[in-house]
C-alpha cells in the first residue's frame, strides 16, 4: 500500500525535472510565437536536444522527465479528446484503419525480413520491426517480456526508434508541405507512420491543428494493434510463457484511450463548453511541448554511434517501409 508520504517522496524526486520541463516548455512557446514558421513544439526538442548533449541531465531529473514522457502525454490525450466529436472519430477511424491494418502486417513482415538479410537477431528484429510499426518505444518495452529480449538489445531498439522518431519530425511536415497534403491526409498518414504516440501527436500539430487531432485518434487506434500482436509473437518465437503474455498484455492495455474516448462523447453530447474545450487544447498543446522537451534531453548524439550498422539500416528500412506503405494506400483512397 502507497502511503502518503511515499507519495510526497515519489512527487519530491519528480520535481526537478518537471520543473526544468516547464522552463524549457515556455521558453519554447515563446520562440514558437516569435519564430511560427519554426514553432514551440520544435524549438522544444532543439533545446532539450542541446541541453542534453552540451551541459548534460543529471540522474536527478531522471524520474520526472520520464513522469513526463509516459503519464503526462496520456493526460495531453485526453485533453484532446475534449475537443473532439465521437463521430469524427468514427469517422477517421473509418478512414484509416486498412491503411493501419496493412501497414502493420507489413511493416512487421518485411522489417522480420530485412533483419533476416543482415543476418541481425531475431529478437531485435522484431522489437525493431513491432517498435516502428504500432507505437515506438511503448511497444518495444511491452514485448520484450514474451520475446525474453536482453536489456542490450532493448537499449538498441529503442535507441533506433527514438532516432528515427526525431527524423520524422523533421522530414514529415516538409514533405506534406511539398506534396500539398491536406489535413486528414497528412494526420492519416502520420497517426499511420511516425512511431511514438508523443512524436505523432508533434508531427500532426506542427502540420495544424486539424492534422494534430486526427493523428492522435489514428495513432491511438494503431495503439490496439500491439494486443494481437502480443499473443501472436510467442508463438512464432515458441516461446508461451502464460505468466510472461499475461504481463505484456497488462502493460500493454491503453487504459488511457477509454478517458480519451470518455471525453469525447461528454463533447459529442454537448457536456462541454467551448470555452473548456479551447481550453483543454491550449493545455494539451502545453503538455506535448513539454513531452517533446523530455524526449529532446533523453537523445544522446554520441549513444547512436554504438548502435551498429545493422540494428540502424534495420531501423533506416522500417521506417521507410511503413511510411511508403502508409502513404501509398492513403494515395490510392483519395
Amino acid at each position: 500500500m502507497i502511503t502518503q508520504r511515499d507519495a510526497l517522496t515519489s512527487w519530491s524526486k519528480r520535481a526537478n525535472g518537471i520543473i526544468l520541463v516547464v522552463a524549457i516548455a515556455i521558453l519554447a512557446q515563446f520562440l514558437g510565437g516569435l519564430f511560427p514558421l519554426i514553432g514551440g513544439i520544435l524549438f522544444a526538442i532543439i533545446i532539450g536536444i542541446v541541453l542534453k548533449n552540451t551541459v548534460g541531465i543529471k540522474p536527478a531529473f531522471d524520474s520526472g522527465l520520464s513522469f513526463v514522457i509516459k503519464d503526462l502525454l496520456k493526460l495531453a490525450v485526453i485533453f484532446l479528446g475534449a475537443s473532439l466529436n465521437l463521430t469524427t472519430i468514427i469517422k477517421v477511424g473509418q478512414q484509416s484503419i486498412l491503411v493501419v491494418f496493412i501497414s502493420v502486417i507489413l511493416g512487421i513482415g518485411l522489417t522480420f525480413w530485412f533483419g533476416k538479410l543482415l543476418k541481425l537477431n531475431r529478437k531485435l528484429t522484431l522489437m525493431i520491426g513491432v517498435g516502428t510499426s504500432i507505437c515506438g518505444a511503448t511497444a518495444i518495452s511491452c514485448v520484450k517480456g514474451v520475446l525474453e529480449a536482453k536489456d542490450d538489445e532493448t537499449a538498441y531498439a529503442i535507441s533506433t526508434i527514438v532516432f528515427f522518431n526525431l527524423i520524422a519530425f523533421f522530414i514529415y511536415p516538409v514533405v506534406g508541405h511539398l506534396f500539398q497534403l491536406d489535413d486528414l491526409s497528412f494526420g492519416i498518414w502520420t497517426g499511420t507512420a511516425v512511431h511514438d504516440t508523443s512524436s505523432a501527436v508533434a508531427v500532426g500539430l506542427a502540420y495544424s491543428n486539424e492534422a494534430g487531432e486526427i493523428a492522435t485518434t489514428v495513432k491511438l487506434a494503431r495503439t490496439l494493434f500491439l494486443l494481437p500482436v502480443i499473443i501472436i509473437l510467442p508463438f512464432l518465437m515458441n516461446n508461451r510463457k502464460k505468466g510472461s503474455i499475461q504481463q505484456s498484455l497488462k502493460e500493454a492495455f491503453p487504459w488511457f484511450i477509454v478517458w480519451f474516448l470518455v471525453m469525447s462523447i461528454l463533447n459529442s453530447i454537448g457536456l462541454i463548453p467551448v470555452s473548456v474545450q479551447e481550453f483543454s487544447n491550449d493545455i494539451a498543446k502545453f503538455f506535448i511541448i513539454m513531452v517533446m522537451a523530455a524526449v529532446g534531453m533523453q537523445v544522446n548524439l554520441k549513444g547512436f554511434a554504438k548502435i551498429g550498422i545493422k540494428p540502424f539500416l534495420t531501423g533506416l528500412f522500417a521506417s521507410i517501409t511503413v511510411s511508403l506503405i502508409s502513404l501509398f494506400i492513403i494515395y490510392l483512397i483519395n
